[in-house]
């Protein structure tokens, strides 16, 4: 799992050996609806996960989703409740609410981009989150619309996404799992088992965006040394 666009101040945060923050935004399947205990939300794993990857360092995975919230309920919460808090990347999970009360797509895509861009002003690092797969999304009118909405969103900004609904709905139509192994009994929210796989396939691309991240400052603080020339080489000889 790795993203398509750069995370510069987390990464940089990161490397900097100072404590990171990361905020969780989102609705209930940020919030951890669906999960036997809130030790098995996405956030808790996805923590547990980065603290194992980067054991030197401190990071918290603050939890700031609430069920049942649309896109437009979360602007106000980033301004009086995210950007306060200064983390140096937001994880913002939305879109699902939105379709299933049949919110305008270009309405929701106007407020996810004033999100956007409000967070980056303030300094922080966003990646999208887009909507969990459930057997009924296929039935919610302009649902793929939303998707594609997320993806367009994520490629004008030049932020990452981590196409959830996609990687999920690959897990049941390729057998390996049923909806019933990957969501709660009210086949809707996610449970333990997906919860868990979203914070393992979260940290495995953040890490992968933080080992790109160094490799390249490294090569800045050590450039290499132009090779030595003891005279002209010609640029190509002859075959025989």
């Amino acid at each position: 799992m790795r993203f398509d666009a750069p995370l510069p101040r987390f990464s940089a945060a990161l490397a900097s050996g100072q404590p990171v923050r990361i905020v969780a935004l989102g609705s209930s399947s940020t919030q951890g609806i669906g999960a036997s205990s809130p030790t098995t939300s996405y956030p808790v794993r996805l923590q547990a996960e980065l603290q194992q990857r980067f054991p030197k360092s401190k990071i918290t995975v603050e939890n700031l989703g609430v069920g049942g919230q649309l896109a437009t309920d979360m602007i106000p919460r980033i301004r009086q409740q995210v950007i306060p808090r200064k983390p140096a990347l937001v994880i913002w999970q939305t879109g699902v609410n939105d379709a299933l009360r049949k919110v305008k797509v270009e309405g929701f895509r106007e407020t996810v981009l004033t999100g956007i861009d409000e967070m980056r002003r303030a300094g922080i690092d966003v990646v999208l989150l887009d909507m969990q797969y459930f057997p009924r999304a296929e039935k919610v009118r302009d649902f793929p619309r939303f998707l594609v909405a997320m993806r367009q969103i994520a490629e004008q900004r030049d932020i990452p996404i981590l196409q959830r609904y996609a990687i999920m709905k690959h897990l049941v139509t390729s057998a390996q799992y049923t909806p019933q192994q990957l969501l709660a009994k009210d086949l809707f929210h996610p449970n333990d088992l997906s919860y868990g796989c979203l914070g393992r396939m979260m940290a495995d691309a953040l890490q992968g965006e933080f080992t790109d991240f160094a490799k390249v400052a490294s090569k800045k603080k050590y450039p290499a040394e132009p090779a030595k020339q003891a005279g002209a080489v010609p640029a190509a000889l002859p075959v025989h």
